[in-house]
């Protein structure tokens, strides 16, 4: 109980980055998912377009959560596939100008997976993962110290 204050500190210095990412990386996705099947796939329906990108949007919903329960174990180069993901999000969608899609959606879709890349990069989100990782050791040596007995 005595390390309460300390994990307070740590919330109030790195809460906002990480969260900041990970609602970046999911509207980015809700921008960008939608957007990728209508601009490249017109030939389908209306209804087989939104099943797709519901099911699309579902998908790589569940591999951001997984990029950054990783990261929140401990795991820092759980980074890259969050980074490879934002990355195809981006160079996925800037095509998408030549078929004239709503400028809002558009904006949006090339900005906010930028905005979760900085996020990502920031030095204080690589200042929490390196303090994760470090907490991750910490558990790991007091597991390995409580089996040994």
């Amino acid at each position: 109980m005595k390390d309460f204050p300390l994990t307070n500190s740590f919330l109030a210095r790195y809460f906002l980055v990480f969260i900041g990412a990970i609602f970046a990386s999911v509207f980015s996705l809700v921008f960008a998912v939608p957007l990728f099947f209508d601009s490249y796939f017109r030939d389908l329906s209306l209804a087989d377009n939104a099943k797709y990108s519901f099911l699309g949007g579902i998908a790589l919903t569940l591999v951001i959560v997984h990029c950054n329960f990783m990261i929140a174990r401990g795991r820092p180069q759980w980074v890259w596939p969050l980074v490879a993901l934002l990355g195809l999000c981006f160079l996925g969608v800037l095509p998408t100008i030549e078929y004239r899609p709503h400028t809002f959606i558009y904006g949006m879709s090339v900005l906010l997976p930028l905005l979760a890349l900085l996020l990502l990069n920031s030095k204080r989100h690589r200042e929490m993962r390196q303090k994760l990782l470090e907490v991750r050791l910490l558990r790991q040596a007091v597991i390995a110290k409580h089996k040994k007995r």
